[in-house]
């Protein structure tokens, strides 16, 4: 499959997908697992927001390495598919790409949209996760066909 057009698969599910879960690590190095419903793409990068008091804020600004797994409902087993983009989280505090954040997840969700509008912000962290791996399952490829990549 020609790279392009991979990348439009990836990115086409991820812009279908309602819910992810995002991972990353405690203190302790245990692996956590939370279902996260504001996100949005960038090209191959994504923007994640939640409340600034969440326990996961502190855990990311400490052990940056993240995963998002996309995957959606009641798919038949022979077109299963999901993508998992591994990368490194930062915080933004401001500047054009938290700008950049906040355009693209009110464009993806209403809510988030209203709560800037009404400059209720204040308490919410907004991430940017720079992808350095994709992992793509499209088992309508073959059985276990998954393609990996490496982004730079």
């Amino acid at each position: 499959m020609a790279c392009e057009q991979w990348k439009g698969e990836v990115l086409d599910y991820i812009g279908r997908s309602k819910f992810a879960v995002l991972t990353y690590v405690r203190e302790d190095l245990a692996p956590v697992s939370r279902a996260m419903g504001s996100f949005a793409p960038d090209g191959l990068d994504l923007y994640f927001s939640t409340r600034k008091d969440a326990p996961k804020v502190q855990e990311i600004d400490r052990h940056r390495n993240v995963s998002f797994f996309f995957e959606h409902d009641n798919q038949a087993l022979e077109t299963w598919k999901n993508v998992l983009l591994i990368g490194e989280a930062e915080q933004l505090e401001q500047g054009d790409k938290l700008d950049r954040a906040v355009l693209l997840l009110g464009n993806r969700n209403p809510r988030f949209k209203e709560r800037v509008a009404n400059g209720e912000l204040q308490n919410t962290a907004i991430f940017r996760i720079r992808t350095k791996e994709i992992e793509y399952l499209d088992r309508s490829k073959g059985n276990g066909s998954v393609k990996k990549e490496y982004v730079s």
